[in-house]
């Protein structure tokens, strides 16, 4: 157990004590202090086992005691008399009540007094008992109680094992006392008497405001003063560990930095050394270079902080890496060990802000990435037309789609967010098959709920604001919207009958970096708050982390089963989960190859894109109803139906629709080529910054021959080569087999741009 044990309690006003059978032992001291040396190894009598099962039926919690370790170890009349003292004097506050607890602590034999009684507070007060008691007994507030216990070895060696230690110790903690009890410094009353015990050493303190109607004492105040105090009691202790948690945590940054540098380094010798980093390298470096402002990890948009999520993730597979950071978390633990027994759970090396530099030394290297004009070698020049797209552009965070209208049961009390003003403003936002989206009134309804303070009206303008829907783009008002979002959310949320749609977006919001610091741990514990209540928007969004390694660490089996759970549910089948349980299926990710239920899943998801498009309009749903059908996935292979959904994607500002478009207008797939129209949907998609369109626009102005334009995009060939030649090598059947995928995709992609195969 814990080397620093400490029980928080608090005596409440009026209330009734527990004192049945416990008055005469209280009186008498029976055990501890009438025992000689000659009785205490003997087995414990009948009379204290039985007083020993009724003190851990009245108070279960003193099974964390030191003293009933001691027992449970050897069952004597010494250990068991210890136990019972302990118990009766830790709970004494219910036995005796106010009055009686003041003075039993400064009173009780073993008492260290400082005069007649053994009550301090801070330096320089005199502590009067009786004025103590009345006060006490005359209070209508809450007053807390807190013990602290260490072994008796422990006391010896730290130099704990006299009153005037402790006093000096917890007077430096005045200010910690005041924080975390939410009270102010002038009202603060504590009182503490140590009680040196021969085999745990302890304190007892007591702790209340002058105005009776302050203070509160969190969990995380608790976790906080418990810190605090070993901090200062075990500080010799701590200094070794802290020395090498810091030694690893140089270590891991150093290291980290240095393989980065080595793959830029290969990047731009053109050689292979960590196929899956260098293609998020070269992403990362295009995105950096359209990037205006610092380049620095906060000010990133969160799509570009996905990627370095994604370097930072790969990077943490390292053996290396994973030694050094086991070894962290070891020394961690050690630490918390001498105060709790409760071990957090290890996050993700992404996920950790002891490591945050690294994402920051992983942008300075991208940024290192040297760029060519040169033509790579062996482009085709023959022009050649694919009838094929990028069958998923990148898309770093969860979909629009799945902040529709939840089901009713979602929500209670008797004021809800979801008011009719609140849905008339989201139809004018995001339109239906019938009616066009209409920003500026939906903007004039929204900024009407938000005055209410409706959150999602709020979270609308700020998305509003961000996009420039029916107003100039303004990223500053649009995080002050959602932070003012996030405070009613986590308002609100507790109020809710069933919170886990709240939860869901709560977790969104940290996912998204919207109002708050992105922290895809934080989003996972609140994802994970809602899957717990069944909520199949969060279980979609859950099994994106798992999928990707964010905030979680990667697991394909456990994203497969949340996809499942949000592609399944009754009332609201999530689309896009079956989309993704689709490919799963078809690549055995998470599961085993299986095409039949991989069409089956893509048929299921092609149909619920349709029934969200009745509904809403959505660019990111647009295009992915045009890309099925311009590939036949989940439906027949009709270009006329793709260029539509292109087309009305692109209309809501989607680049990947323009790019498209573009292409198709370049090869005159399923319409007639247009080479005027293809340049306007590429650069328009290129200013809104896909990197497929920017290449494929460097490529036509560097060959100046748009029929033998090929889009020699230097990423997808590269990606071709380092795949390619990591096939070559002898690898087990599976890693060769999750290659071949990778290398067929590429292959599509280089298809798509005229690349020789």
């Amino acid at each position: 157990m814990a080397r620093l044990v400490t029980k928080f309690g608090y005596m409440k006003s009026g209330t009734k004590k527990k004192s049945g059978g416990y008055a005469r032992y209280i009186a008498t001291r029976e055990g501890v202090e009438k025992l000689d040396d000659s009785v205490k190894k003997i087995p414990a009598t009948d009379k204290q086992k039985q007083l020993v099962q009724k003190l851990l039926q009245d108070f279960p919690d003193s099974k964390d005691t030191h003293e009933y370790q001691d027992y449970m170890k050897n069952q004597t009349i010494g250990n068991a008399s210890e136990f019972i003292s302990r118990v009766i004097e830790d709970n004494n506050s219910e036995i005796a009540g106010r009055e009686g607890y003041a003075k039993y602590i400064a009173l009780r034999p073993r008492a260290e007094r400082v005069g007649s009684h053994g009550l301090f507070t801070d330096d320089g007060v005199e502590v009067n008992l009786s004025q103590v008691t009345d006060e006490m007994n005359r209070h209508k507030g809450n007053i807390w109680t807190i013990i602290i216990s260490l072994h008796r070895e422990d006391a010896e060696r730290l130099g704990f094992n006299t009153g005037e230690r402790w006093r000096t110790m917890l007077r430096t903690q005045t200010a910690n006392l005041s924080e975390n009890f939410k009270i102010p410094m002038k009202n603060l009353r504590w009182y503490a008497a140590f009680h040196n015990e021969s085999h745990h050493p302890h304190v007892h303190m007591m702790v209340y405001s002058s105005n009776e109607n302050e203070g509160y004492l969190s969990k995380q105040g608790i976790e906080n003063l418990r810190s605090a105090f070993a901090k200062d009691i075990f500080m010799q202790d701590l200094y070794c560990i802290y020395e090498k948690q810091t030694e690893y945590r140089d270590k891991i940054r150093g290291d980290g930095k240095k393989i980065i540098e080595d793959i830029v380094s290969e990047i731009n010798a053109e050689n292979t050394a960590n196929p899956q980093i260098q293609m998020l390298l070269i992403q990362l470096a295009e995105r950096l270079s359209r990037t205006k402002g610092k380049k620095v990890y906060g000010y990133l948009k969160p799509e570009v902080k996905s990627i370095v999520d994604m370097i930072l993730t790969e990077l943490s597979k390292d053996e290396r890496i994973q030694k050094l950071h086991d070894l962290w978390y070891q020394q961690k633990e050690n630490a918390l060990k001498i105060y709790t027994e409760a071990m957090p759970q290890r996050i993700p090396l992404v996920s950790n802000n002891e490591f945050k530099p690294m994402k920051n030394a992983i942008i300075q290297e991208a940024l290192k990435i040297s760029k060519t004009d040169k033509p790579p070698k062996n482009a085709d020049e023959d022009g050649e037309k694919s009838n094929e797209v990028e069958e998923d552009m990148p898309l770093p965070m969860p979909p629009e789609y799945d902040v529709p209208t939840p089901p009713l049961e979602y929500f209670g009390g008797e004021k809800t967010w979801w008011t009719e003003q609140y849905k008339k403003a989201r139809q004018y936002l995001y339109g239906d098959k019938e009616h066009e989206p209409d920003f500026e009134k939906a903007m004039e309804l929204l900024k009407s709920e938000s005055e209410n303070d409706n959150g999602f009206a709020v979270y609308d303008l700020g998305k509003m604001y961000l996009s420039g829907l029916g107003c100039e783009k303004d990223e500053v008002k649009a995080q002050e919207m959602f932070e003012k979002a996030y405070r009613l959310f986590i308002e609100r949320e507790p109020k809710e009958k069933n919170p886990s749609y709240l939860q869901y977006r709560i977790g969104k919001l940290y996912a998204l970096g919207h109002g708050v610091e992105q922290d895809y741990l934080k989003a996972a514990e609140w994802y994970q708050k809602s899957v717990d209540k069944q909520n199949p928007f969060a279980a979609y969004s859950l099994a994106m982390l798992y999928s990707r390694g964010q905030g979680v660490e990667k697991n394909d089996e456990k994203a497969f089963e949340l996809y499942t759970i949000a592609a399944g549910d009754s009332k609201k089948p999530n689309a896009y989960a079956q989309y993704e349980l689709g490919k799963m299926c078809r690549d055995g990710i998470g599961t085993v190859i299986d095409e039949e239920k991989s069409k089956d899943w893509f048929k299921k998801a092609y149909q619920e894109f349709l029934k969200i498009e009745k509904d809403m309009a959505d660019d990111k749903l647009y295009y992915r109803i045009g890309q099925m059908n311009f590939k036949g996935i989940g439906t027949e292979i009709d270009l006329q139906k793709a260029k539509e959904y292109f087309e009305k994607a692109v209309k809501l500002g989607n680049d990947n629709a323009m790019f498209s478009l573009g292409k198709m207008y370049f090869y005159g797939n399923g319409v007639e080529k247009d080479f005027k129209k293809a340049l306007e949907y590429l650069k328009n998609s290129a200013a809104n910054g896909n990197i497929y369109a920017q290449k494929f626009l460097e490529n036509m102005e560097r060959n100046r021959n748009y029929h033998a334009t090929t889009g020699t995009l230097r990423l997808l060939k590269y990606l071709g080569k380092i795949l390619q030649d990591r096939i070559d090598e002898n690898k087990t059947v599976a890693d060769s087999r999750v290659d071949r995928k990778l290398y067929r995709k590429i292959q599509d992609k280089k298809q798509a741009h005229g690349l020789k195969q």
